[in-house]
C-alpha cells in the first residue's frame, strides 16, 4: 500500500482509505447507541448512573486517542521512509506504553472509584449502581486504550479497511450480546447494568486479539533489538506529539459544555433539543472524522517519501470535497429536519428547536472541517502543538464568543448561528493559512533523515 500512497491519484488513494474508515465510525456510534438503549430499557436509575460513567469515559478515550495520533505520526513517517525497523521500534514502544498507561489508570480507578463518583456530584446511593458498571468497564477499558493504539498503527502503514472492519465487526457483536448478558437468555441469568460493560469489554478484547495477530503477520509486533535508552527516548518523542493531541481532543466536549451551560436558562425544551441535536451531529460529519482519521497516513507517508506537493494536492481535494459534502448534508438535513425531530421528541417546541439545530448548526461543519483537515496534516507532521492551538483559536475566540453574542441578542437560534459563523470564520482563516503556507513551501518541520539517524543511534 505504500507505493501506492506515495505515488498513486491522490484522489483515489484518499478515497481508498477513507471509505473503510466512515463505515467503521458509524459502526462506533452505533455500538454506542445500541448500548445507551438496552441500558435505558433497564430503567432511569441504571441510564443515570452510565451517564456519570461518561466523562470518564470521555478521558479514557482521549487519552488513548493521543497516544494513537502519535503513534501513527511516527509509524506513517518510518513507512514512508521505507524504514521498516524503525517502524517495528514504534510499534512496540507504542503499546508498552499504552499498557503501562491502561494499568495505572486501571489500578487507580478500581482504588478511587466511589470518590472519583462522589467527586462528579453522584449521590451515595447511586455508588453501588455505578460500581456494577464500573467493576467490568476499568478492565475493559484497558483493552480499549490498547485497541485504540494498535488501530492507529494499523492505519498508519495504510491498512485502513481491517480496523474498519473490525469496529464493525464488535457493534454487531455488541447488539447481539448485549440483551443476553444485560436480560439474561436460558440458563444465563441477566446481570443488568454490569452486562453492558462486560459485553464492551469481550468486544474489545476480541479487537485487541486480532488485531495483535495482524501486526504480528507483517512483521511488525516485534521489539527490532530496542534498547532502554532507544525507548526511552522514542516515549518522550510519543508524549511530546500525544499530550497536545490528547489536549485538543479534550477541548472540544468543553466548549461543547459551555454553549450547554448558555442554553440551560432558555429552559428544558431548548436543552432537550440540543442534546438531541448533538446526538445526530457526529453522524452528519461522518466524513470529516474519516478523512481527518486517513489524512496522517497520506501526509506521513508522503513527508517522508519527499513528495510533499502531493500533501498540498490532498488538502485541496479535502477541502473541495468536504465544501461540496456538506452542502448536500446541510440541504439534506433542512429537508428532512421535521421527520428526524419527531423521532426523538413528542414535544411540538422540541421537535421545532431541533428543527432549527438541523437547519442551522449544519452551516458551520465545512469550517469545522478544514480545521479538522489542518489539526490531522499537522499532527502527521509532529506539530501538534500547532494543532492544538488552531483548534483552542476556533473554539475560544470565534465558536465560543459568537454563539454567546448570538444566544444573548436572539435566544436559541441566535446561539446555534453565532457559533455556526464561528465555524465558517475558522475554516476561512485556516484555509488562508494553508495557501499561505503553501506559496512559501513551509512545513515547519525537522529534517526527517535526520531524525532517522537519530533514533537509529538512540536504539542501537
Amino acid at each position: 500500500m505504500r507505493d501506492e500512497i506515495v505515488s498513486g491519484p491522490v484522489s483515489r488513494v484518499l478515497y481508498k482509505l477513507t471509505l473503510p474508515m466512515v463505515i467503521g465510525i458509524v459502526a462506533v456510534f452505533f455500538f454506542n447507541l445500541v448500548d445507551m438503549f438496552f441500558i435505558g430499557l433497564l430503567g432511569t436509575t441504571s441510564l443515570a448512573a452510565v451517564s456519570f460513567t461518561m466523562p470518564i469515559s470521555m478521558i479514557v478515550m482521549n487519552l488513548a486517542i493521543g497516544l494513537g495520533i502519535a503513534s501513527s505520526a511516527l509509524i506513517a513517517r518510518a513507512i514512508g521512509g521505507n524504514d521498516h525497523t524503525s517502524a517495528q521500534r514504534y510499534v512496540f514502544a507504542s503499546l508498552l506504553l499504552t499498557v503501562f498507561a491502561a494499568s495505572l489508570m486501571l489500578a487507580l480507578g478500581l482504588y478511587f472509584n466511589d470518590r472519583l463518583f462522589l467527586l462528579l456530584g453522584a449521590e451515595e446511593a447511586l455508588l453501588p449502581v455505578i460500581w456494577q458498571y464500573m467493576q467490568f468497564y476499568w478492565p475493559g477499558a484497558w483493552m480499549m486504550m490498547l485497541m485504540i493504539v494498535i488501530n492507529s498503527s494499523m492505519r498508519a502503514v495504510g491498512n485502513t479497511k481491517l480496523p474498519s472492519l473490525m469496529m464493525l465487526g464488535s457493534a454487531v457483536l455488541n447488539a447481539i450480546l448485549d440483551p443476553i448478558f444485560i436480560f439474561g437468555l436460558g440458563p444465563l441469568e441477566g446481570m443488568g447494568i454490569a452486562g453492558a460493560a462486560l459485553a464492551s469489554t469481550v468486544c474489545w478484547t476480541i479487537v485487541v486479539m486480532v488485531m495483535i495477530y495482524s501486526l504480528a503477520k507483517i512483521d511488525l509486533l516485534h521489539w527490532a533489538k530496542l534498547t532502554i535508552k532507544g525507548l526511552l527516548s522514542i516515549w518522550q518523542r510519543l508524549m511530546v506529539i500525544g499530550i497536545p493531541a490528547m489536549i485538543t481532543n479534550v477541548l472540544v466536549p468543553i466548549a461543547s459544555g459551555i454553549l450547554l451551560a448558555m442554553i440551560a436558562p432558555m429552559g428544558e425544551q431548548a436543552v432537550a433539543a440540543f442534546g438531541v441535536g448533538a446526538r445526530i451531529e457526529p453522524f452528519a460529519i461522518v466524513v470529516i472524522l474519516a478523512l481527518t482519521s486517513t489524512l496522517p497516513v497520506f501526509v506521513g507517508q508522503n513527508f517522508a517519501a519527499g513528495q510533499h506537493e502531493r500533501i498540498w494536492q490532498a488538502l485541496s481535494v479535502a477541502v473541495r470535497f468536504i465544501l461540496v459534502w456538506q452542502l448536500a448534508v446541510w440541504l439534506l438535513l433542512w429537508l428532512v429536519s421535521p421527520l428526524i425531530a419527531m423521532i426523538f421528541s413528542q414535544d411540538p417546541v422540541v421537535i421545532e428547536k431541533v428543527g432549527h439545530y438541523l437547519m442551522l448548526m449544519p452551516i458551520g461543519y465545512a469550517g469545522m472541517g478544514i480545521v479538522l483537515c489542518a489539526n490531522a496534516a499537522l499532527n502527521a507532521l509532529q506539530r501538534t502543538g500547532i494543532s492544538m492551538t488552531l483548534n483552542l483559536v476556533r473554539l475560544s475566540i470565534l465558536y465560543v464568543p459568537l454563539a454567546w453574542v448570538g444566544g444573548h441578542f436572539y435566544g436559541f437560534e441566535g446561539l446555534l448561528l453565532g457559533a455556526s459563523i464561528g465555524n465558517l470564520f475558522a475554516g476561512m482563516i485556516v484555509w488562508g493559512l494553508i495557501r499561505r503556507a503553501q506559496s512559501q513551501e513551509a512545513f515547519g518541520v525537522h529534517n526527517y533523515s535526520t531524525e532517522l539517524s537519530m533514533d537509529a543511534v538512540k536504539g542501537s
